[in-house]
Parts: C-alpha cells; structure tokens; sequence
C-alpha cells in the first residue's frame, strides 16, 4: 500500500515538474539565446520553477551557508551528487546565473533535455575531444561570464560511501582561472528519491555551502593537494 501511495505522489510530482517547466519554457530559453545578459532573466526562471517544484510536492530544501557566496565573484561551485532531487538545490542556494555542466545523457529526458541543451555545456564522457571543448567553453564563461557548477564525481553516488572519486576537471578550470572554488554539500535527497528508482517521496533536503577555497597562486602541481582538501572538508559535513 506504501508504494501505491508513493507511485500516485511519485506521478503528481513529475506532473508538477513538467508543468512548470513548459510554462517557463520560453524565459529559460529565450533570454539566453538573445544577450549574454539574458542568462540573468533565464536564471531567475530556474530558481522560480524550483521552488514551485519545491512548494508543490513538500520536498523542502533547507540551505544554509548562503553567506559564502559573494556576489560579483565567479566560483567553480561543486557539489556531492546523490539523487535528480540534487538538481532543483542549487539554484535555492546559490542568488546568482551559473553555467552547469551536463551529461549527454540528461539530453534524453523529454522537454527537459532541450532546457539541458540551451542552458548547460553538455559534455559526452566517452569522447575526450568533447570533455576539452566543453573544458575550454567553461574556462571562458568562468573568466568573462559567470560562475560555473560542476558534480565532480561525475555521476550519481550509488556506492555506500559519502563521495565517491572526483574526476580532476573541474580542479584544472579553477587553477587555471585562479578562482575560488565554492563546495555545496547536500544531504538527505537520496532518502527522498533513490538514484536507482524514479519513486519519490516529499521530506526535507539539507543543503550547506561551505566555505570557498581560495586557488590563487596555485598552480596544476597543486592539484592533487587541492582535490584532497576539498573531498575532505566536504566528507567531514557529509559524515556530520
């Protein structure tokens, strides 16, 4: 009877993902592909539609640590990735435009893989000439444009530890842009919505922002040493 019940609210929310999603279509899309400017307005209309997504179905997302991020400044922002329920946090935590790397795979995922398309640098993991153009795109915007968010670990943890290994991407953008890179950790969202079922179920979702961690005057030698401080400050919050 349970799972009944979480089928039928499981149904209601993707309903409310769609809905709003085809109704603020067009200034997710639109403003974007006019101005660079534009991705402000477009930025706005995620946030709405997430916490629309957020009010209807009852999955709070509790965000603390709003402080760290200051306006005006790019960040390499990265998070922990467990659930889809990982999506609509970020732009509740984060008052700024962020370009957002994507699989290849969320393309897939009707009406919402053309938002993929036009507002993220879609990258195809299997294809190394890809993961450089989209490097080399994200280098940019994070010099000239906006902060950028990257899940480092590449794909959903499904494994029963608190991060599974980060890829080094995201660590070369930040070094090489001298920016700060700002840690987002979120927990609970795996207990709502697993990484192997599309069944949901309304609660809270706890998302922390932590400190930033400054990467001026580092150089790519300082990687490995980068990569351990932040999976450790992050897995100290996780393990909390």
């Amino acid at each position: 009877m349970l799972k009944f019940f979480q089928f039928i609210y499981t149904i209601w929310a993707l309903l409310v993902f769609h809905v709003f999603m085809i109704i603020l279509f067009p200034v997710f899309i639109i403003p974007s592909l006019i101005s660079k400017k534009g991705s402000k307005l477009s930025f706005k209309a995620i946030r709405l539609w997430s916490f629309l997504f957020s009010f209807f179905n009852r999955i709070i997302y509790k965000v603390e640590g709003k402080g760290h991020f200051k306006k005006g400044q790019n960040y390499v922002i990265i998070s922990n990735h467990t659930s889809f329920l990982d999506t609509p946090a970020i732009p509740q935590a984060i008052d700024a435009p962020f370009k957002a790397l994507a699989k290849k795979e969320l393309t897939k995922i009707p009406i919402f893989g053309i938002i993929i398309k036009t507002i993220t640098e879609v990258v195809d993991r299997s294809n190394p000439r890809s993961r450089q153009k989209s490097k080399d795109r994200l280098n940019e915007v994070l010099e000239n444009e906006n902060s950028i968010l990257v899940f480092p670990e590449g794909t959903m943890n499904r494994t029963d530890k608190p991060l599974q290994g980060f890829y080094d991407g995201a660590f070369r953008i930040a070094i090489d842009a001298q920016a700060p890179i700002l840690p987002v950790v979120i927990k609970g969202a795996a207990k709502l919505m697993k990484p192997s079922s599309f069944l949901m179920k309304p609660g809270t979702v706890n998302v922390k922002v932590l400190e930033p961690i400054i990467t001026e005057g580092m150089n790519q030698k300082d990687l490995p040493y980068l990569k351990a401080k932040i999976v450790e400050v992050m897995q100290a919050e996780l393990l909390k």
